[in-house]
């Protein structure tokens, strides 16, 4: 069973094929079955059955026959959804391509797509965006997300050996949206622990069952202990990131730094409802065996409170001081003070830049987001001036892609013919001087 939301799956077995009928007929057909779905498999089956009242009451209200495409569908029936669970987890979406009939549960994904899946884990380089070691031997990881060890193990044993001779590492997780393993964080945290340690547990609605997750003892290489750890988080960070973010720091393992977590703690998997429609339902919950709840809706908060795009300064510059404060050694003192002063010299170059968009008289809440913000749809919002919605954001001058979020929907620039793809997605792109 999956763990975590993985909508990178999604897109890559939907988004082939011709294109759908959008029909009345279809819409009910997909709410039906979304409705028996949720009823079967999400975790809380009150909240389920509220889902389904809402939906019921929407649909007769005829409020979806105002969706002009299968996506826009899609995108509406998630925002009623995550209205009423506030589970950031439910995702619906549109799949060009005819789903796999037997895609019908939350379970592995069937067999004809492993193959092709394996090969694009590869090219993806399991998730990994950036490895180095950073000036005064300082180990930096960037992960974009994670999935199962049976994939990606050696190349993650590969990563925590290189950086093995370091003497802090700094972890990434501004761009990372989930994980798709019950296994992968813990086979990352055994590096971190010399005996075997107790993470999470997490509770199945399907089997009623919970599933302790421990450390191993034994890892692929050397484990990297008693050496200290920093995490960077992002409102983006969500999901299996914020995981091993809330792992490590209840267990006092890691020091936390930038912004609040997106608050995504229930897991489950991907789950047919027609033949072009999908939603990942989440079937269970984590509980942590020290706080003995979890950060869903709340996210997981740093120890050090900072906007993204500056924690990894901030990070470099504490390690330095503390690296400084920490050496006896007058030789390896002197380099690090010297790397510490040209950082100094050298900090990131932020401007101000003004995000407005006109119209959306009757929106309730508007955001923007981008690769300024790592693209959280919670950091930045836009107030109400006049016919507009307008708000300012620092960034580095080059280039800003970016997206509104106008009450849960994603949606391009009205005023910006600007566009960039970006895999299966199109952002608005402005020049920043």
């Amino acid at each position: 069973m999956k763990r975590h939301a993985f909508t990178l799956l999604i897109f890559f077995i939907s988004h082939i094929g011709l294109r759908a009928q959008h029909s009345s007929s279809e819409r009910i057909e997909v709410i039906d079955s979304l409705i028996s779905k949720l009823n079967s498999y999400y975790v809380f089956p009150a909240v389920a059955k509220q889902m389904g009242t809402y939906l019921r009451s929407q649909a007769d209200g005829k409020m979806f026959d105002t969706s002009s495409s299968e996506s826009v569908f899609a995108d509406m029936l998630t925002a009623v959804l995550q209205k009423i669970s506030n589970d950031k987890h439910l995702q619906v979406t549109f799949s060009a391509a005819v789903l796999p009939k037997h895609t019908s549960s939350p379970h592995e994904m069937p067999e004809s797509h492993k193959v092709q899946y394996a090969k694009w884990l590869l090219m993806e380089n399991y998730g990994i965006k950036k490895l180095e070691v950073l000036p005064g031997n300082i180990g930096y990881i960037d992960f974009k997300w994670f999935c199962d060890p049976a994939y990606s193990g050696n190349t993650y044993a590969a990563a925590m050996n290189y950086l093995n001779h370091t003497e802090t590492m700094i972890i990434d997780l501004r761009s990372s949206n989930g994980a798709m393993s019950l296994n992968v964080i813990p086979f990352l945290c055994s590096y971190f622990f010399k005996e075997a340690t107790h993470l999470s547990d997490f509770y199945w609605r399907e089997k009623n069952e919970t599933i302790q997750t421990w450390t191993q003892t034994v890892v692929p290489g050397e484990k990297y202990l008693n050496k200290p750890i920093y995490i960077l988080t992002s409102g983006k960070t969500f999901s299996g990131a914020e995981e091993l973010a809330y792992d490590l720091k209840h267990l006092k393992r890691a020091v936390l730094i930038g912004e609040t977590t997106g608050g995504g703690a229930n897991g489950g998997g991907t789950i047919r409802l027609t033949d072009h429609f999908q939603i990942f339902i989440p079937s269970g919950r984590a509980i942590n065996p020290i706080t003995k709840t979890n950060w869903e809706g709340l996210g997981v908060q740093p120890d050090s409170m900072i906007k993204s795009n500056r924690a990894l300064y901030f990070a470099k510059t504490l390690i330095l001081k503390n690296m400084i404060a920490e050496t006896k050694d007058f030789m390896k003192k002197m380099e690090l003070t010297r790397l510490l002063s040209d950082l100094q010299m050298s900090p990131p170059s932020f401007k101000q830049i003004t995000f407005a968009l006109a119209g959306f008289e009757n929106a309730k809440e508007v955001y923007v987001a981008g690769n300024f913000n790592y693209w959280s749809p919670t950091s930045n919002k836009l107030l109400p001036r006049g016919n507009e919605w307008i708000t300012n954001a620092e960034a580095e001058p080059g280039e800003i892609t970016y997206k509104f979020i106008v009450d849960g929907r994603w949606i391009l620039d009205p005023a910006n013919k600007e566009t960039k793809k970006d895999g299966p997605n199109t952002n608005s792109v402005r020049k920043f001087e």
